[in-house]
């Protein structure tokens, strides 16, 4: 089992409720549909956070039409990982 077998918190529903505390407590707007987030900043859509914690990945859909895109989802992944160390972040 990857990650030496440890479960993701996100299995449990208060931690990903956490989570989108924690990214509207960064000043993001933040839709979050079960395991999928939504999250903008000023308006503009900045990223799509896909949990799979029975797989123990985070995949991370970036769009780079905000200037400072990267900066701010750095951010976002520092809360998640400060939730959930163990899965594996992926981009596209």
């Amino acid at each position: 089992m990857r990650n030496g077998g440890k479960k993701s918190p996100f299995m449990f529903p208060e931690n990903r409720l956490k989570l989108a505390r924690l990214i509207r407590g960064k000043g993001f707007y933040v839709r979050m549909h079960g395991y999928e987030y939504l999250v903008s900043h000023d308006g503009r859509f900045l990223c799509l956070i896909f949990l799979q914690p029975n797989n123990r990945i985070i995949m991370i859909k970036v769009f780079k039409w905000i200037e400072d895109s990267h900066n701010q989802v750095k951010e976002i992944v520092e809360l998640i990982r400060s939730i959930d160390s163990v899965s594996e972040l992926v981009f596209y």
